[in-house]
């Protein structure tokens, strides 16, 4: 996956760091991102550190948990994915846009086995995690609603769709075994040539998972509120 890592705000408790605290954060972001990427979240902070080139106390500084960590890099991929469906929705042609969409979604999962691990594993969940990842099912609604509105996108595909799909894809790549890591690009095409609508598409015969289903595999569902 192309690093599209960004600068987040650079605070410690609400201060503004010092510029290289601030640099050194961003490096240990850099880091975890590429490591965890390659080798999913069962690396260590030490790990992390030495990729950073930097010191364990450094990292240990900045992230007291390896959960602080990945909360800090899902609080930057979530963000980039809002700005994406952003502008997925903004986009003239509702097919095309919900296609941008999901292909940006399925190349960061089958690319980054970190980040698959944290959305559709439910690994490191916490409450922060699983309420940002929940956030993301009204944008993938108004593009699958928009989408079908225009005639362009079968009527019978709901949002539940959509993780089943992606994880199909990454598991092609997984598949491969580093072979050919972007073998998903074919299989996204054979899959959206499947959820195009056209007058001689036949019926699906099977019914999608429920959303409730898809949150408990994907390890969504919140605690129940305590009684009073």
């Amino acid at each position: 996956m192309a690093d599209r890592s960004r600068s987040s705000t650079s605070t410690d408790g609400g201060r503004p760091l010092r510029r290289d605290a601030a640099l050194n954060r961003e490096r240990i972001l850099h880091a975890a991102r590429e490591i965890f990427g390659r080798r999913g979240l069962g690396v260590t902070l030490d790990d992390v550190a030495r990729h950073a080139g930097v010191g364990v106390g450094t990292v240990y500084r900045r992230f007291p948990t390896k959960e602080a960590l990945v909360r800090a890099l899902f609080a930057q991929d979530l963000e980039m994915r809002q700005e994406v469906a952003e502008k997925a929705l903004a986009h003239p042609d509702p097919w095309q846009g919900f296609v941008d969409f999901v292909m940006e979604m399925t190349g960061d999962l089958a690319e980054n086995r970190g980040l698959h691990e944290v959305i559709m594993l439910g690994s490191h969940s916490s409450g922060p995690i699983e309420t940002a990842r929940g956030g993301m099912l009204p944008f993938l609604e108004a593009l699958i609603r928009r989408a079908q509105e225009s005639g362009q996108l079968r009527a019978e595909v709901t949002p539940s769709d959509i993780p089943v799909i992606q994880h199909m894809l990454s598991a092609a790549t997984q598949f491969t075994q580093g072979k050919q890591p972007e073998i998903w690009r074919r299989y996204i095409e054979i899959v959206l040539n499947g959820l195009r609508q056209r007058p001689d598409n036949p019926p699906l015969t099977t019914p999608s998972l429920s959303n409730e289903t898809v949150e408990q595999v994907m390890g969504l569902v919140r605690p129940e509120p305590a009684a009073e």
